[in-house]
């Protein structure tokens, strides 16, 4: 580069002159003009460091061409770190196995990687690092702590029939398709922020600790069949948007699914949940079977809302809880078949959204008897009896079902037969005094005329035919100076007749709620 003279004639200017320089210099860095700062690496000087059991250590570097290890038959007894780099092709680790430290802490994987079978016996630290081909760590066992938090998986992965035997953290990772299927985790296993864009797959897979997975996201359908929690079990605040299985799951300590949301259809048919199971203010938004599984300790569901059916026939439930509970317009609750202890739900809040079966609705009457919540058991007990009348079909039985629901309202509804008392008593006194069908006669003094022909015959009030209703209905015998005429004698005896059989049907409704 050649300046003006001007710039060299003095030292001020001269000084200018290297200034301007290295500005340019540092603009030509800035462009790209001298290179991109990587240093590149071929694969073969990786693997003859290896074999040779020299130190590998690289930071910031380029990895060009395929780096096979697999052949390898000794095992590594250095550590290898090669951070924050970028393999250009394919690697191939298969059956290695790391006797020290492994560190690919913000590496790039441009091809694809295989380390199946691959065996890490101290640390394994794979943290900010990017799978952009397919990924295949099937079978690979980490005897340490295997780190990969902030990873992205963006193929597919699979970590099928991995061992764990130390803590596996996978905090805030991506992955796409994803299969933990028979993996075993015998430390805690982190997910917490994990986001599973694909279908992720944990059949089969067993949790021998903590399991977290905190405010994950599975974007496809996640499936858990068979699946072991043998430690607590942690999915507050996760995010399902397709369909979700724990189909057999057996969850062996507590587990929480608080604030959580199933977007679409969940399968909880023949869990086992043998410790607390917290699923307070979760969203259901498709249906929710919980058909044939069991609830061993406390099922605990407030402020739940459930959209769509609630599916626990044939399940076994030792405690749930569904307080505050909200429920769809067309949401059905099937409790087929299932055998409860305690059901914890108002009959207001699930009453109009039992799918009806009779053993069912019996063992809630039993339950709410239980809880000593002797209203709920009536309304619940009435319910059942009205659909059971509207099915039954025609008969002797379906016409004595329906004079005990307008009598007594299948003996639960007391008011019913208040009602009917004061009507019969209203009805009749009506009808004696609108067909005139009674005779009033003064009394004087304390004797009556012996001769019935010289009483003198009036037309009585509407009060007192009322009064004579009453009496005929609560002793059956008129007042000593009144007394139907004509057909009126027989309505009379009628009343009568009535009043013992309501006032009985009273006394016994009366004496079932006050025994209680």
């Amino acid at each position: 580069m050649t300046l003006p003279e001007e710039f060299s004639t003095t030292p001020m200017r001269r000084w200018l002159a290297i200034v301007a320089i290295a500005l340019l210099l540092s603009a030509a860095l800035g462009t790209g003009a001298i290179g991109d700062g990587l240093k590149t690496i071929p694969a073969e000087e990786i693997a003859a460091k290896i074999q040779a059991g020299q130190p590998v250590d690289y930071r910031n570097v380029t990895v060009s061409g395929y780096l096979d290890l697999s052949q390898l038959t000794e095992p590594v007894s250095q550590p290898v770190r090669i951070a924050d780099s970028e393999f250009l092709d394919a690697a191939n680790l298969d059956r290695v196995v790391f006797q020290e430290a492994v560190e690919f802490e913000g590496a790039v994987f441009l091809g694809n990687l295989s380390l199946g079978k691959t065996k890490f016996l101290s640390d394994a630290d794979f943290s900010l690092a990017q799978f952009a081909g397919e990924t295949d760590l099937r079978g690979a066992e980490f005897s340490g702590p295997a780190l990969f938090i902030r990873s992205s998986f963006q193929r597919d992965a699979s970590f099928a029939n991995a061992i764990f035997r130390r803590d596996a953290a996978f905090g805030y990772a991506s992955f796409g398709n994803i299969s933990f299927a028979n993996s075993r985790f015998d430390g805690d296993a982190t997910f917490q922020g994990a986001n599973f864009s694909g279908q992720a797959e944990f059949d089969s897979a067993q949790f021998a600790r903590m399991a977290s997975f905190w405010e994950a996201k599975f974007g496809k359908s996640s499936n858990f069949f068979n699946t072991i929690f043998q430690g607590p079990a942690n999915f507050l605040g996760v995010d399902f948007l397709e369909n979700a299985s724990f189909t057999a799951t057996r969850f062996e300590a507590d587990v929480t699914f608080r604030n959580s949301t199933f977007r679409k259809n969940t399968a909880f048919g023949l869990a086992n949940f043998a410790g607390f199971a917290d699923f307070a203010g979760t969203t259901f938004q498709g249906v929710a079977f919980f058909g044939v599984m069991k609830f061993l300790d406390h099922a605990y569901f407030p402020d739940a809302r459930f959209m769509k059916d609630l599916i626990l026939e044939g399940s076994r439930i030792y405690s749930m809880q569904l307080d505050s509970a909200q429920f769809g317009p067309l949401t059905k609750i099937n409790l087929k078949d299932a055998d409860f202890s305690r059901f914890v739900a108002r009959w207001k809040t699930i009453g109009d959204h039992m799918e009806f079966n009779g053993a069912a609705y019996l063992a809630l009457v039993k339950n709410y008897k239980n809880l000593e919540w002797f209203d709920d058991a009536d309304q619940c007990y009435y319910q059942y009896r009205r659909i059971s009348q509207e099915l039954e079909p025609w008969g002797w039985a379906k016409l004595a079902d329906i004079i005990a629901w307008l009598s007594c309202g299948y003996g639960v509804r007391v008011s019913y037969t208040v009602f009917w008392c004061l009507f019969t008593i209203f009805l009749f006194g009506l009808v004696f005094w609108a067909g005139n069908g009674m005779r009033k006669f003064e009394i004087e003094g304390m004797e009556l005329p012996v001769n019935p022909a010289s009483r003198p015959a009036q037309r009585v009030s509407l009060i007192d035919a009322m009064y004579f209703s009453t009496a005929m209905f609560t002793t059956s015998q008129a007042p000593v100076n009144t007394y139907p005429v004509r057909f009126y004698r027989h309505l009379a005896m009628l009343e009568g007749i009535l009043g013992w059989f309501f006032l009985g049907l009273f006394v016994v409704v009366l004496s079932g709620v006050l025994i209680r």
